[in-house]
């Protein structure tokens, strides 16, 4: 039965490919605990053989010198009171007064009457001395009892210092003390001899009340060499004692240790070392516990991260380091639940795309063409009406042109992607055909924004080019293709290079691979870990029915925002407004949701997701070159001098405003193609045009990216205490047009613009043919050039007040009435 639930166990682990081996846990802890008890053992080895015996030695001697240093200072002192008391006994009348050269009996009887001064004292003697000092004593003459006697009084007599000494006379030891009086004027004087018996020193030489051990006095002998002693009391020194000479005396003071007072000392010394063994015994209980308990602390909490995975309710983890393994558990069950909803190919595409790995065995299209549609190849693109101007034929030379193209290029592998129009799976399904039987391998990326297909190019490195299957902002029965050539928007003729390919019908064959990937994950997770929310935001997304529906929500959600989805489902028939949000009226509904639902502000993407329009808290829209100036200015804060680049279209504050924060204004032609190749040229680390294409060179890969530009709003909006309407308050605002189209015939378009700057008079204005004609006044500026997405003309003008607006507008459309009487400009 075990051997069963085991082998259940270990097939449970082994499922979707995870399995567990050992615990890493217990061997973490292992590790712990043998790093924690190796160098404890090691450390209690060396306390008990080497550094115990040498603390007890130490506390043993110090107590031992304590006890004889206390006792040498009592006897010092002791020594030093005696030795005052016969000076000053000398000194008195009474002495004084027997010289000069008293009889022996008076001194004899004036010694008697002075010892009453000395109670403890068994003799004094009185010596009345002249030049000659002891020269004529001997032994036995005034009582001196031997040599050493008659060596005191001789010291003292010549003025020399005197040591009281212990000598021994018969059975018993003597203390004598020898000290001289004044001398008279015939130079005789005094010398006193004091002697007293064993009990002089015996209570200060008794042994400790507690008995701790004995105290010996030691004396060093005089003209014997370097240690030459003698021991006066008590018994021997032992092996521990210690010694402390007495001030003044040629006396040591010997304290030997006895047996229970070492043991209480070195009993102290272990106290330490014991509980040092208990903390190691209750660090061991304390791994063995943790070892025990933090497992299934662990599987309950993991329990809990599972079972609140899909759902949004705040909880608090009891394992901190489990939180953020429970917030990307929690992100990627959301993810995949909103994801999971996104078919891979709209409903009303053709065919099912073919699941087998090599080319579709359907007869590839050869031969030159007939015609192909020379409007829907653009400068940037190519785009034009699905059903009529892109149907199968047109779309097989397409995308064996560009197969063709990119093996010219030395590109094996294209990334290929496509938005949610309803044409957008057929055209998908003939251009991976195409390429497949152009000999080209096809990595699927599936539905999404064409800046994740750019993503992507920079994700792997064997596929650095992309296709995109998109209408962009342009109306539902509009779709075309998008192309990123080895990480860069397509050169200056590359599309018209695709044209004469696929006009002539000469492509190359072979039979690709397709491969499917999903990049949209990578993405999320690159993005959210670049852009950093102080505080949470409530924000409106308008996906516009369009290719971000899916991802934009999301997006927010894991950067801790609040969202409020508007028309987040994919619908390529865009059933709610067109999806180009250049146009005011297509933001009416997310300024209304702003304004409804108190968001801090809204955000806009148009079909494919290039594009990103703002919408403030008081529910303003926010002009592209505006919104341009809050990200110049976020950026050359943290890198003065940076480069910006902005279109013809902008107001010239962006300019002036770069300029004034240390920055360089780079002004370029419209196109997103154009401005991402000067920021790429310049280095610049953010750029933009007016339609809303914003660029990131700074922490992001250079290409126009409205999710990104969106994100990157939130985080200057969260990292300021002003909100979104305040931060632009603080920039100039002048009069200005929004863009304005003047539909015209496709093939007059570049003509009329070159024929108004050729002919038209501008006054006093400076006029940059840059793009267009752009002519710049003292007070502002108008603007007319060809548009490169569609058959019209655009035009816009700029004033530093309604006045100055309107004289340019003037001026512009009777110079416009002069050079084409026969176009009505709507300005």
């Amino acid at each position: 039965m075990l051997k069963k639930e085991q082998q259940r166990n270990s097939d449970s682990r082994r499922l979707h490919g995870i399995d567990a081996a050992g615990n890493a846990l217990h061997g973490i802890l292992y590790q712990g605990l043998a790093l924690l008890l190796i160098p404890a053992v090691l450390l209690l080895a060396w306390l008990l053989v080497l550094r115990q015996p040498a603390l007890e030695r130490e506390l043993v001697d110090e107590v031992a010198a304590g006890y004889a240093a206390s006792r040498a200072q009592a006897i010092a002192a002791q020594t030093a009171a005696v030795q005052a008391r016969l000076q000053s006994m000398l000194a008195s009348d009474e002495l004084t007064a027997l010289l000069p050269a008293p009889a022996p009996e008076t001194l004899a009887g004036a010694a008697a009457d002075a010892l009453a001064g000395f109670p403890d004292a068994v003799g004094l003697r009185v010596f009345a001395l002249d030049d000659r000092g002891t020269a004529g004593l001997q032994e036995g003459e005034g009582g001196l009892v031997n040599h050493i006697e008659i060596d005191l009084v001789r010291r003292a007599s010549n003025g020399e210092p005197t040591m009281p000494e212990a000598y021994r006379a018969g059975e018993q030891w003597l203390y004598s003390f020898a000290e001289r009086g004044t001398l008279d004027g015939d130079g005789e004087r005094l010398v006193a001899l004091l002697s007293y018996d064993e009990r002089l020193l015996r209570d200060s030489l008794a042994a400790p009340e507690d008995q701790g051990g004995t105290f010996s006095l030691l004396q060093r002998l005089q003209g014997r060499g370097a240690g030459a002693e003698t021991r006066v009391f008590g018994p021997g020194p032992g092996e521990r004692a210690a010694r402390a000479a007495v001030a003044g005396t040629p006396w040591f003071v010997v304290f030997t240790p006895g047996e229970a007072l070492v043991a209480s000392l070195e009993a102290k010394v272990s106290q330490p070392l014991l509980a040092l063994l208990l903390l190691l015994l209750a660090g061991s209980a304390g791994f063995a516990l943790v070892a025990r308990r933090y497992p299934a602390l662990l599987r309950r909490e993991v329990a809990r991260a599972e079972a609140a995975a899909e759902h949004r309710t705040p909880y608090t983890l009891k394992v901190p380091e489990l939180a953020p393994i429970a917030r990307s558990l929690r992100k990627l069950t959301l993810r995949r639940t909103r994801m999971d909803g996104v078919p891979r190919v709209p409903e009303a595409a053709a065919p099912a795309p073919a699941t087998v790995s090599s080319a579709p065995s359907r007869e590839a299209v050869s031969g030159p063409a007939e015609a192909l549609p020379a409007h829907i190849f653009r400068a940037y693109d190519i785009r034009g009406i699905a059903d009529t101007e892109l149907d199968d034929d047109t779309v097989y030379r397409i995308g064996a042109a560009i197969g063709t193209l990119a093996d010219s290029l030395g590109e094996q592998t294209l990334l290929l992607g496509y938005d949610g129009r309803v044409s957008s799976g057929r055209i998908r399904a003939g251009l991976e055909r195409a390429l497949l039987q152009a000999g080209r391998d096809v990595i699927d990326i599936g539905l999404v924004p064409t800046p994740l297909a750019y993503f992507a190019a920079h994700q792997f490195e064997d596929a650095t080019s992309a296709l995109i299957v998109t209408g962009s902002h342009n109306p539902a029965e509009y779709n075309g293709v998008k192309l990123y050539l080895q990480r860069k928007p397509v050169a200056s003729g590359d599309i018209e290079r695709v044209r004469e390919i696929a006009l002539s019908g000469k492509f190359t064959q072979g039979s690709g691979h397709k491969l499917q990937r999903d990049v949209a994950s990578d993405y999320l997770d690159e993005l959210v870990g670049d852009v950093a929310i102080a505080m949470p935001l409530k924000i409106v997304v308008d996906a516009g029915n369009g290719a971000t529906g899916h991802l934009a929500p999301t997006l927010f959600e894991e950067l801790g925002c609040e969202v409020i989805p508007l028309y987040c489902d994919i619908d390529g028939s865009f059933p709610n407004h067109p999806p180009d949000t250049s146009v005011a009226a297509n933001l009416a509904d997310l300024q209304e949701a702003v304004r409804r639902e108190g968001a801090d502000f809204g955000v806009a993407f148009d079909g494919d997701g290039d594009r990103v329009a703002a919408v403030t808290g008081s529910g303003e829209i926010v002009a592209a070159d505006y919104l341009l100036m809050l990200f110049a200015q976020d950026v050359i804060t943290r890198n003065p001098g940076a480069d910006v680049v902005y279109d013809v279209k902008c107001s010239r504050n962006l300019a002036q405003l770069v300029t004034s924060l240390g920055g360089r204004g780079v002004l370029w032609r419209t196109g997103h193609t154009h401005i991402k190749e000067k920021v790429a040229e310049t280095g610049a680390l953010v750029g933009g045009e007016f339609s809303g294409h914003m660029v990131f060179g700074e922490r992001w890969f250079g290409f126009d990216d409205g999710l990104y530009a969106a994100a990157r709003l939130a985080e200057i909006v969260s990292s300021s205490e002003s909100s979104l309407d305040e931060l632009l308050g603080q920039f100039h605002h002048s009069a200005s047009t929004p863009e304005i189209i003047i539909p015209v015939d496709e093939a007059q378009k570049f003509q009329l613009v070159e024929a108004f700057r050729q002919q038209a008079d501008f006054g006093d204005g400076r006029i940059n043919d840059l793009d267009g004609v752009r002519v710049d006044y003292t007070r502002g500026w108008g603007l007319l050039r060809a548009s490169n997405t569609s058959a019209a003309l655009t035009a816009r003008f700029e004033g530093d007040d309604e006045t100055a607006l309107q004289e340019i507008m003037t001026r512009f459309r009777e110079q416009l009435a002069k050079v084409h009487p026969d176009l009505e400009p709507n300005f």
